[in-house]
C-alpha cells in the first residue's frame, strides 16, 4: 500500500514537472513566433509602400513553387527527429541519437538536391508553364537553393526540440528574420528599383536566402556546442568499423525515420499543393474577368500581401494553443481520462472564441483605419471588413483540427481540409472570373472552405468526446461582448475622426475603449472563468 502510494506520488510529481516544461516550451515559441510575425508584419508594410502591390503580387507569385519543394524536404524529417532523439535521449542512447542525426541529415541534403537542381534546370518551363510571368525567373533563380538550408535547419531544430532546448531553435527564427528585413531593405534602398519589379522580387529573395544562411549558421553553432556536451562528432555517413554504423543499422534507423516522416510529409504537401493552386489561379482568373495582367496582380498583391497579414494576426496565439493542447490530449487519451479530456476541449473553444471574436470585432469596426494607417491603401478596409466575420470560423477550424489530432482523429482531420481546400479552388475557378465578382470569388471560396471544414470538424469532435455543443459558452457570450466592443470601437473612432485626432492615437484610444468595454461586459454576464478554473 505504502509502495503504491509512493508510486502514484513521484508520477504526479512527474506529471506536473512534464507539464510546467511543456508550458514553458509552449510559452517561448509562443514568443518567438509572435516576435518574427509582428517583424514580418511590419517588413511587408514596408514593402507594400515601397514597391506597391504589383511588386507584392509578384513576390507573392514567387513562393507557392517553392513551398511546395519545402514541404517535402522539411515537413517530416524534422518531426520524425524530433520525437526520435527525445525517445533516444531517454534512454541515453548517444550513438543512436549519432546515427540519427547522420542519417537524417543525409537524407535531407540528398532530397532537398534532388529537387533543387531539377527545379533549376527547368525553370523556363515552370516560370512559362505554372506561374506564366517571366519577372519571377531570376526570383526563383535565386530562391530555389535556399531548400537545401531550409531542410538543415528544419533538421537541427528538430535536434533541438527532441533535447527539449527550445532557446537555439526560438532565437535561430528571430536571427533569420532580422537578416531577412536588414538585407532586403537595405538593398532595395541602396538599389532603388523603382517600376522595376523583377528587380525588386530578386532584392526580396536576397535577403530571404541570407536570413536562412544566418540562421542555419546560427543554429550549426550551437549544435557544436551541443554535440561537445554529448560528446557527439559531427553526424556523416560513414561505412567503417570505427563508426560502427552497419548497413543494417542505417536501413532500420532511415525507416523509422521515414515511417514518421511520410504521413506527415503527405499531409502537408496536399495543404502546399492546394495553396499554390489557389495563389497561382488567382491572377489568370482575375484576368479572365476582364482585368488587365497589371490590374489582377495589383489585387491579388493587396488580398494576399495586405489583407491576409492582418487577418492571419490573431492566430499568433491560437497556434501557442494547438502547440499545447495537442500532447496534453494525447496524454489523457492514453490514461482513458475522458471527463478530463471533456474538460481540456471545452476550454480550448471557449479560449479560441475569446480571441477570435473580438478580434474580428476590432477588425470589422476599424478595418479602414487599419488599412489607411498600414497600407494606404482603401481597397485593404474593403477586403478586410468583411472577411473579418469570418475569422471566428476559421479560428474555430484551425483549434478543432489541432484537438482531432490529439485526439487521433488526423486522418478526419486531414479529409475535412481536403474537402474545404477544393471548395476553395471551384470558387477561384469560376467566382473569381466573373466579371461581377472576381476579388470577392477569393473571400467567398475562403469563407466556404472555412465554414465546411469547421462544421465537419466539430460534428467529428463533439461525437468523438460525447460532448455537447455549448452554445452559451462558446458562442453567445464572448459574441455579446464583441459586439460591445465593436460597436464602441467604432463609435469612438468616429468621434475622435472629427476632431482630427492622429491615426495612431485614434486607433489606440478606440481598440483600447473598445477592449475594456469587451471584459467588463464579459465580466457582468459571468462569461470570464473563475480564478480556480485552468485551461489546463
Amino acid at each position: 500500500m505504502y509502495q503504491t502510494s509512493v508510486c502514484l506520488n513521484r508520477g504526479l510529481v512527474d506529471l506536473k514537472i512534464n507539464t510546467k516544461s511543456l508550458l514553458y516550451g509552449t510559452i517561448v515559441i509562443s514568443m518567438a513566433n509572435f516576435i518574427v510575425q509582428l517583424l514580418g508584419f511590419a517588413y511587408r508594410v514596408f514593402l507594400s509602400r515601397i514597391i506597391g502591390p504589383q511588386g507584392m503580387g509578384l513576390v507573392q507569385l514567387v513562393y507557392p513553387v517553392f513551398y511546395i519543394l519545402v514541404t517535402l524536404t522539411a515537413a517530416g524529417i524534422p518531426v520524425a527527429v524530433s520525437r526520435l532523439i527525445s525517445e533516444k535521449n531517454a534512454k541515453g542512447d548517444i550513438r543512436g541519437m549519432r546515427r540519427t542525426m547522420a542519417v537524417a541529415l543525409s537524407l535531407v541534403t540528398v532530397i532537398s538536391v534532388s529537387l533543387t537542381l531539377p527545379a533549376l534546370l527547368n525553370l523556363d518551363l515552370i516560370v512559362k508553364f505554372i506561374i506564366r510571368d517571366e519577372r519571377t525567373k531570376e526570383a526563383l533563380f535565386i530562391l530555389f537553393p535556399c531548400v537545401i538550408f531550409i531542410g538543415l535547419s528544419a533538421t537541427l531544430k528538430g535536434f533541438f526540440h527532441g533535447q527539449k532546448n527550445i532557446h537555439p531553435p526560438a532565437l535561430a527564427e528571430i536571427t533569420e528574420q532580422i537578416t531577412r528585413m536588414t538585407v532586403a531593405i537595405g538593398l532595395i534602398l541602396w538599389l532603388a528599383p523603382g517600376e522595376n519589379f523583377a528587380l525588386a522580387a530578386v532584392l526580396v529573395m536576397i535577403g530571404a536566402v541570407i536570413g536562412e544562411m544566418s540562421g542555419l549558421l546560427y543554429l550549426h553553432i550551437h549544435y557544436n556546442k551541443a554535440k561537445k556536451d554529448l560528446k557527439l562528432q559531427w553526424p556523416y555517413i560513414k561505412f567503417s568499423r570505427k563508426l560502427s554504423f552497419g548497413t543494417n543499422s542505417i536501413k532500420k534507423t532511415a525507416r523509422a525515420i521515414a515511417a514518421i516522416a511520410l504521413p506527415i510529409t503527405a499531409t502537408s504537401l496536399i495543404n502546399s499543393v492546394m495553396f499554390t493552386a489557389n495563389s497561382l489561379l488567382i491572377p489568370q482568373r482575375l484576368a479572365v474577368s476582364g482585368l488587365t495582367r497589371e490590374q489582377a496582380l495589383d489585387l491579388f498583391g493587396i488580398f494576399s500581401g495586405m489583407v491576409m497579414p492582418l487577418f492571419f494576426l490573431p492566430f499568433t496565439i491560437t497556434n501557442a494553443l494547438s502547440v499545447v493542447i495537442i500532447p496534453n490530449l494525447a496524454e489523457s487519451r492514453a490514461l482513458n481520462r475522458w471527463q478530463d479530456i471533456k474538460s481540456k476541449i471545452n476550454r480550448a473553444i471557449q479560449l479560441t472564441c475569446y480571441i477570435a471574436f473580438p478580434s474580428a470585432a476590432l477588425l470589422a469596426a476599424l478595418g479602414g483605419l487599419i488599412g489607411d494607417l498600414l497600407y494606404r491603401q482603401p481597397l485593404v478596409a474593403t477586403l478586410l471588413i468583411p472577411l473579418s466575420y469570418a475569422l471566428p470560423i476559421h479560428a474555430l477550424q484551425h483549434t478543432s483540427s489541432s484537438i482531432l489530432n490529439g485526439l487521433g482523429r488526423q486522418n478526419q482531420a486531414a479529409a475535412h481540409f481536403i474537402a474545404g481546400s477544393f471548395i476553395q479552388l471551384i470558387c477561384t475557378w469560376f467566382l473569381a472570373a466573373n466579371p461581377a465578382i472576381n476579388i470577392w470569388g477569393m473571400v467567398i471560396g475562403f469563407t466556404l472552405s472555412s465554414l465546411t471544414v469547421c462544421t465537419a470538424n466539430l460534428v467529428t469532435l463533439l461525437k468523438t468526446a460525447k460532448l455537447p455543443f455549448r452554445f452559451p459558452d462558446w458562442i453567445m457570450k464572448p459574441g455579446a461582448a464583441s459586439l460591445l466592443m465593436g460597436f464602441s470601437s467604432g463609435t469612438v473612432y468616429k468621434m475622435l475622426s472629427v476632431n482630427e485626432i492622429p491615426a495612431l492615437l485614434n486607433l489606440i484610444i478606440s481598440a483600447g475603449t473598445g477592449f475594456i468595454l469587451f471584459l467588463l461586459c464579459l465580466r457582468v454576464i459571468k462569461g470570464i472563468p473563475a480564478r480556480s478554473q485552468h485551461l489546463f
